[in-house]
């Protein structure tokens, strides 16, 4: 499969994620509970426009798959197979103690969770990465 192959793809795993999350959010806010979007639902949005623009809207006009758009399906690939991932970093699931490491101690689960930091850094390296090397 091509580069062009793969946009439907990730795109509809991009708006499965974030539409999950979208109804979790609106589940948790029904409740009365603190609603957020999380760092990687912001990756996964920006990405996703990332692709319209560039995988999509781009290569109608210009009748070309250029090196971005194949950079851009890369990246993409690269941050949606970390997006859960990154989710379980957030929920602490890595650890025995998993988010019970703040609520213990009387506080609120930060934004961001340590582990969950971990992985942003890893998911956003790696995709710079592939990002680079589909640019060469």
């Amino acid at each position: 499969m091509n580069a062009q192959g793969l946009v439907p793809v990730i795109l509809a795993l991009q708006f499965a994620v974030f539409g999950w999350r979208i109804g979790r959010e609106i589940a948790l806010g029904e409740e009365h509970r603190k609603t957020w979007l999380l760092v990687s639902d912001y990756l996964n949005f920006i990405s996703m426009l990332a692709v319209v623009v560039f995988c999509i809207v781009v290569p109608l006009q210009t009748r070309e798959f250029s090196k971005i758009s194949v950079m851009i399906i890369g990246i993409a690939s690269i941050l949606v197979v970390f997006n859960p991932i990154t989710m379980a970093g957030h929920y602490r699931l890595f650890s025995k103690t998993g988010r019970m490491k703040y609520t213990a101690k009387g506080k609120d689960v930060p934004y961001v969770t340590d582990q969950e930091a971990i992985i942003l850094i890893a998911s956003v390296v790696c995709a710079a990465l592939a990002g680079c090397l589909l640019g060469r």
